[in-house]
């Protein structure tokens, strides 16, 4: 069967239904007086997965530009700990921390700085009491961004206390499962971040009490940063799975309305110009089978009456040799 109909543009929607009439077998097409039956199915099941494969496609389309965009908005916060070693040369010591490939946080970011010291509960320790610790950002360029000082001092145990820990932890302490230490957290800067300039470098110092030159004692230190998103960016970080299927929805349902819209009678040709096109090529067979069954009669008539024409002429022969 062929549908002689032209196209003015082409159509992959109707090339393949036009392939499917072309592959159904001639007895389905005989059933129920010559009504193609396993044309229309296949008719309705090309048409239904040429609009899936278009859907599909929109929703991938869709996906890929909603994840796209919610990442594009969303910034991860920046979480940095790492050991550091003061140098106990100085007066002051100093212990710098480098970002590894130029700067690491984001403009925008509140950047809080904070340091971890594992100090020993010694006297000593209990005895040098305040001590000043600094710490900067450093620009790429060397200049300072940011300045800030707080002073730091071993958290206070009174002797009742300390006597009764080493009566309870005698034990643990002489097998060396615990040991007599502190580690003592001090927040040291915050900062946002700006364009320019950027920060690369962060350093600490440790400067003595005013009148003193005695500086803590400490096993270990180390600094910890963190950032802070800006609020808007915080929330898509935080909420960015939900977002993504959200945004993802809103997209595909926008494209499908462009789809519906704009390129209806390319993207779907069944609800428009390929149902008439076979509507047409329907009523053209009906036309086709109309004139075949009008030429079965005329055939059968001719036959009948060349039947009759040759039944007839015996008679007449007879009558004429008894005259």
């Amino acid at each position: 069967m062929e549908f002689n109909t032209t196209y003015k543009h082409p159509n992959p929607f109707l090339f393949c239904t036009k392939l499917l009439s072309y592959c159904t077998p001639p007895f389905f097409w005989r059933m129920g007086g010559g009504t193609p039956l396993l044309g229309r199915v296949a008719m309705g099941v090309a048409a239904a997965a040429y609009v899936l494969m278009v859907l599909i496609v929109a929703m991938v389309a869709a996906t890929v530009v909603g994840v796209g965009v919610v990442r594009s908005w969303a910034e991860q916060p920046v979480y940095v700990k790492e050991s550091v070693h003061f140098d106990y040369s100085d007066a002051h010591p100093t212990a710098l921390l480098t970002f590894g490939n130029g700067p690491a946080v984001p403009p925008g970011h509140t950047i809080f700085v904070s340091l971890s010291l594992l100090m020993p509960d010694s006297d000593y320790n209990r005895d040098v009491g305040i001590f000043q610790l600094s710490a900067e950002l450093i620009s790429g360029q060397g200049s300072v961004i940011a300045r800030s000082s707080h002073p730091s001092m071993l958290r206070f145990r009174s002797w009742p206390i300390r006597y009764a820990r080493t009566f309870l932890m005698g034990m643990p302490l002489v097998f060396g499962m615990t040991s007599e230490t502190q580690r003592v957290t001090f927040p040291a800067l915050k900062h946002r971040e700006a364009a320019y300039p950027r920060t690369e470098d962060i350093r600490l110092t440790l400067i003595p009490r005013a009148g003193t030159s005695a500086l803590p004692q400490f096993y270990d230190a180390e600094v910890v940063v963190n950032s802070r998103p800006p609020w808007l960016k915080e929330v898509v970080y935080r909420w960015k799975l939900t977002l993504s299927v959200w945004t993802s929805l809103y997209i595909f349902v926008m494209l499908v309305m462009l789809l519906v819209l704009f390129l209806k009678p390319l993207i779907f040709p069944a609800t428009s110009g390929g149902g008439k096109c076979y509507e047409e090529a329907e009523q053209q067979e009906a036309a086709s089978e109309e004139r075949q069954v009008s030429e079965s009669i005329e055939r059968w008539q001719t036959r009948r009456s060349k039947r009759k024409a040759a039944l007839l002429q015996p008679s007449s022969i007879t009558l004429a040799t008894n005259n």
